[in-house]
């Protein structure tokens, strides 16, 4: 049975193909940031229903693969936001 992490874990390996500039960053958010790993769980299920939508429209569907299309470009938008902050925030200088 396929579990909330690894729906995210897909959702993450998604976002690298998709992202690969902030592959690294990414790796590095995912094990320690619990709100990322919804966001990759999100964008998991965005981008698996807008697959589903394209491949096997049904009747009255039309919209929604716009829709779904908006809420992946979203989601990306604000990972890349999350990615772009933590790489500009100083780090600590460990030689101390």
């Amino acid at each position: 049975m396929d579990t909330v992490r690894d729906a995210a874990h897909r959702g993450l390996l998604k976002l690298m193909l998709r992202l690969p500039s902030l592959r690294g960053e990414l790796q590095r958010l995912w094990p320690n940031d619990p709100s990322f790993e919804a966001l990759c769980e999100a964008y998991q299920d965005a981008t698996a229903t807008l697959e589903r939508l394209v491949q096997r429209p049904g009747d009255g569907e039309d919209g929604l693969v716009e829709e779904y299309r908006g809420v992946c470009q979203a989601l990306e938008s604000d990972i890349v936001i999350r990615c772009r902050a933590r790489m500009a925030r100083p780090r600590p200088d460990r030689r101390s």
